[in-house]
């Protein structure tokens, strides 16, 4: 008699309060049966495989722990999805691709933040690998269906965008595939000249915090030569002169006046722009253009020349003789496409003055900062 009362007034209390506490008298609000203790755990059932099949009309959500996989499983309507990862590959009918895109990419820039949001009809839950690259670009994502229906999933992207303009990835999976386009752009400023310039160096990753933003120099080009590698601050040298306008290797050439013994008028300018190292739609800089923007900004020292629009820094320069730094934050130094002969104009950011009509070697490596066509 004494325990029917009890578990009578145990169902009373229940009924009641529509919760359950094991443990601990207060349980969450949001909770149907809260457990509480620091010694002991919640032991679920535990099943074979084939006792799990054998539960007949399983419910959806019902939990188990497989004792031939250790693991928990959870029946998600078709299928028993287990937390430890090795669910079989879902079955997908197919995707759509455009459901929703976040943040931008910039030439030469890292990404950072930039998703694809895609929707998968999935027919048959389990696990699913999925990546798409294109223009050094890579989005992917790894993870679990655990119901059928549309499952939107969420690729993040990695790597370096090479090229400007409008690409297309197209979804490497197990099943059917769609494809999005996303855009590179390039950061650009218009400068009191009227010109379009990049924002910042190029090799550069984002606008310099200081005129002395060691980070932010950006990379050093011999004059004329390609992006092949060469311009990069940690490059190796080389000590034999190309023959050519393509040496065909990424060290940085010392020892001469001019990186190449070819003699070739349309290097960086003329009509064909030969090695031509800014994106599509830029180059490098005349003296004239060089000229006319430091006049109409006002730049007249270094201070002036970093709060222009510009953001211009005091990089330094690489010597031709032996690959080490010079005047590294403490001046600037620019290329130009004029010159002739052995000397190529340089434009020169000093502490107190500013120098338009400098001459550099080609073997010199230096700063660039591209305009718009």
């Amino acid at each position: 008699m004494r325990n029917f009362i009890i578990t009578a007034a145990f169902f009373i209390c229940y009924s009641v309060q529509s919760q359950m506490g094991i443990g601990i008298p207060n349980p969450h609000t949001s909770a149907i049966l809260e457990l509480s203790s620091k010694e002991k755990g919640l032991l679920l059932p535990r099943l074979t495989d084939a006792e799990r099949n054998a539960i007949k009309q399983p419910a959806l959500g019902l939990v188990i722990f497989n004792t031939e996989k250790n693991c928990i499983e959870i029946y998600v309507g078709s299928v028993w999805h287990n937390l430890c990862g090795d669910n079989d590959i879902a079955v997908v009918d197919s995707y759509t691709c455009n459901t929703k895109e976040g943040g931008e990419m910039m030439i030469g820039v890292p990404v950072s933040g930039v998703s694809q949001t895609i929707t998968a009809r999935v027919t048959t839950p389990g696990s699913y690998a999925i990546n798409a690259t294109a223009n050094g670009v890579t989005f992917s994502a790894t993870g679990h269906f655990t119901a059928t229906g549309d499952r939107k999933v969420v690729l993040q992207a990695t790597g370096v965008p090479v090229s400007l303009g409008t690409n297309s990835f197209t979804l490497n999976t197990n099943g059917p595939s769609c494809s999005f386009d996303r855009e590179t752009k390039i950061h650009t400023v218009k400068g009191a000249s009227g010109r379009i310039w990049m924002a910042y160096n190029l090799g550069a990753t984002a606008v310099p915090t200081s005129k002395n933003d060691v980070a932010q120099y950006g990379d050093y080009f011999q004059w004329g030569r390609e992006s092949d590698g060469h311009e990069k601050k940690d490059s190796s040298t080389d000590t034999t002169q190309s023959p050519t306008e393509s040496p065909g290797h990424g060290s940085f050439i010392i020892g001469y006046q001019n990186w190449t013994s070819a003699s070739n008028p349309d290097l960086w300018r003329g009509t064909l722009k030969i090695n031509n190292p800014c994106p599509s739609g830029f180059r490098v800089p005349t003296q004239q253009e060089w000229e006319k923007e430091i006049t109409d900004s006002n730049i007249t020292d270094s201070d002036t020349a970093y709060n222009s629009i510009l953001k211009l820094t005091l990089g330094g320069y690489r010597e031709k003789t032996t690959g080490t730094f010079t005047d590294y934050s403490k001046i600037g130094y620019y290329w130009t496409t004029t010159g002739t002969g052995t000397q190529r104009v340089e434009i020169r950011i000093k502490g107190s003055s500013i120098d338009t009509k400098g001459g550099g070697a080609p073997g010199y490596g230096e700063n660039v900062r591209c305009i718009k066509e």
